[in-house]
């Protein structure tokens, strides 16, 4: 049976989501603190923060990356400026600009991979930006340089963005060429929604009938590992237009989703939107619900979850990357290339420089462009490997014990206690993992792994914060630890530097 013939109904989705709902210890919850106000909300991408990071040389860990790395390569340029997108870009940029851009990354290829030694590349990952933004002969040119830099053989997964927009270039055709001449075999696009009112205010560049037309010139092109981008939570959006775009979506041949809430950045226009209307935009009920009917759906079409916020058809794993991110980054480190890109080497958790300017300078003058780090303890090292296992496929007491020598439950039981008693950690003999109930409040719930030590770091960087909408340090910072409230759009974008900060 496909999947669209076994779509439940919207009033099957809805009542699963209110029950849902409705089985949820609301009260215990807000308790707990993991009832995130909508602003403050954010997924955990980085353990430690940015804000908790500091200088490091990157000869001290560059050199101990694993033998195979996933790969990240950040393409900064789009055409439109999306009210959400809080990710390192330039809009519309001259092509003398995009030109040096591409030589700082070739000279970052070669020169951090060979510090890396050249390890062989599990999978590879374009993202930006709009990686499809480059022009065919731009394209192939960071595929040679890409190649020269890190191993690719025929079982690389190698992902490439693309926007929906690319369709109209006029040289569309030798693009998706080119990325598929690369040796692409992931093809990844955000859609976010199929509602045009919504893609309008989104400012997406892109309408519902642009998504139909991309669909279709991939499945020309027999493109089958393809996954779709969503966001629930977004201006104008109500459960019975989600559900929708889910199911066109489906209906279209769709079989690979990465589906998650709305995130705020002081930085992005969309902070700026959620202040002046809040009313247009759903609240934290309406979002728990379209999370809640995402679950109904894709369980009833037989889609499993995995990584959190993916999801895939049973016989398909969504992406090789997301999973071993979450997973086994310690085996196979993820090493970042381009502007912005955040890494894991040698026990180090670090970022690129974050502006293209600072990128392109440091890349020039010779040097990685490491911009922060900090190197973990076996500490903190074993307190990421359970807020990232809880968002994936759940901690291997074994495989913990084997590589730590104690046993997670035992060492992070008082954190874990109160989320296993209200029913959204389960716990064997062999696992520890999220369950259904507790699937929306992830990230909440890893946040209380978080030590005391990173606090204090985070908060001390948040006193010498003024300006939140343009501090690369704020806005840069994707993580939801120590959250700023000031930040949370109830005050100013600027505030007086409070007294004793430096």
């Amino acid at each position: 049976m496909d999947a669209i013939s076994s779509f439940p109904s919207f009033r099957q989705v809805a009542d699963e989501a209110q029950s849902a709902l409705a089985s949820l210890p609301l009260d215990a919850l807000a308790e707990l603190g993991i009832l995130q106000p909508i602003e403050n909300y954010y997924l955990i991408g980085t353990y430690p923060p940015l804000k908790a990071m500091g200088a490091v040389d990157p000869m001290d860990f560059l050199p101990r990356a694993t033998n195979s790395c996933n790969v990240y390569l950040h393409i900064p340029f789009c055409e439109q400026r999306c009210t959400f997108c809080h990710f390192a870009k330039e809009i519309l940029p001259e092509g003398q600009r995009v030109g040096r851009y591409l030589r700082a990354l070739r000279e970052d290829l070669a020169v951090v991979g060979n510090l890396a030694g050249h390890p062989s590349a599990d999978t590879v990952y374009f993202g930006g930006g709009t990686p499809s933004y480059l022009n065919a002969g731009q394209i192939a040119e960071v595929f040679r340089s890409l190649r020269s830099a890190v191993g690719v053989t025929a079982t690389t997964e190698m992902t490439f963005e693309l926007h929906p927009s690319v369709i109209d270039a006029p040289d569309y055709m030798d693009r998706l060429d080119a990325i598929a001449e690369a040796g692409v075999n992931r093809w990844v696009f955000g859609v976010q929604s199929m509602e045009d009112q919504i893609l309008g205010k989104l400012n997406r560049g892109h309408t519902a009938a642009d998504v139909y037309r991309l669909l279709g010139m991939l499945s020309e092109r027999d493109v089958e590992n393809l996954s779709v981008d969503l966001i629930f939570g977004l201006p104008y959006q109500n459960l019975q237009n989600w559900y929708t775009t889910i199911r066109s979506l489906v209906s279209a041949g769709v079989t690979k989703f990465n589906i998650f809430p709305l995130m705020f950045k002081q930085a992005d226009p969309i902070s700026a939107h959620y202040r002046k209307n809040p009313e247009i935009f759903p609240d934290n009920r309406d979002r728990l619900l379209m999370h809640f009917a995402t679950e109904a759906i894709m369980k009833s079409i037989g889609f499993r979850r995995g990584p959190l916020f993916y999801y895939a058809q049973d016989q398909h794993h969504h992406s090789r990357q997301q999973e071993s991110k979450f997973d086994s980054i310690e085996d196979t480190n993820l090493l970042p290339f381009g502007v912005s890109g955040f890494g894991y080497v040698g026990h180090t958790q670090y970022y690129n420089e974050c502006t293209v300017g600072s990128y392109m300078d440091a890349v020039e003058s010779g040097r990685p462009p490491v911009w922060r780090g900090v190197q973990l303890s076996v500490e903190e090292r074993m307190r990421r490997a359970v807020m990232f296992a809880l968002r994936s496929s759940g901690v291997n007491r074994g495989e913990f014990r084997e590589r730590y020598g104690v046993d997670p439950v035992e060492r992070f039981g008082a954190e874990l206690r109160p989320f296993i008693d209200n029913e959204l950690l389960d716990v064997s003999d062999t696992d520890i993992w999220v369950t259904d109930r507790g699937a929306p409040f992830a990230d909440s719930i890893a946040i209380n792994l978080a030590s005391e030590a990173v606090r204090a770091r985070i908060r001390s960087t948040n006193l010498s914060i003024i300006d939140l909408k343009h501090d690369p340090l704020d806005r840069y910072d994707f993580s939801p630890i120590e959250r700023d409230p000031v930040g949370a759009g109830v005050s100013p974008v600027t505030r007086p530097r409070p007294s004793g900060a430096r």
